[in-house]
C-alpha cells in the first residue's frame, strides 16, 4: 500500500509555516549576540517543523510518516523550549513570544493526533 498524503491539505503544515515565518521576523529584531547564538537555532528550528511535515508526506509508508513527524514533533518542542528562553532573557516584544508559543502549542497536539490518526493507505 501507498501513502497518499498531500502537505497542502494539512491545516497543521499551514500553521506550522505561519509560525516559521513570525518566528524569522522575531529574530530579526533581536540584538546581533542574540541573533547569531540563540536566534539561528530558534529560526532554524521553526523552519524544520514544516520541512519535517512536507517530507512525511513524501514518504511512502505509514511507519516513514510517522517516523517524519515525530522529527516535526522534536523540532517543535525545541521551538517551544527556545522561546522560553526569549521570553525570560527579554528579548522580543513578549505578547509576540506568548503568542508564537501558544501556536507552537497548537502545532505540537496537531501533530500529536496526526501521527495517532495517519492519512488512509490507497
Amino acid at each position: 500500500m501507498v501513502l497518499r498524503a498531500h502537505v497542502g491539505k494539512l491545516k497543521v503544515h499551514g500553521i506550522a509555516a505561519e509560525v516559521a515565518g513570525d518566528v524569522l521576523r522575531l529574530v530579526r529584531t533581536f540584538p546581533a549576540p542574540d541573533r547569531f547564538s540563540i536566534g539561528d537555532q530558534l529560526g532554524r528550528a521553526a523552519v524544520s517543523v514544516p520541512a519535517n511535515l512536507s517530507e512525511a508526506c513524501g514518504r511512502g509508508t505509514i511507519p516513514e510518516f510517522r517516523r517524519f513527524l515525530l522529527y516535526a514533533r522534536g523540532f517543535a518542542q525545541e521551538v517551544l523550549s527556545l522561546l522560553q528562553v526569549t521570553q525570560r532573557s527579554g528579548l522580543g516584544r513578549r505578547e509576540k513570544v506568548v503568542s508564537l508559543a501558544s501556536k507552537t502549542a497548537l502545532v505540537l497536539k496537531m501533530i500529536c493526533r496526526l501521527h495517532d490518526n495517519p492519512p488512509p493507505d490507497r
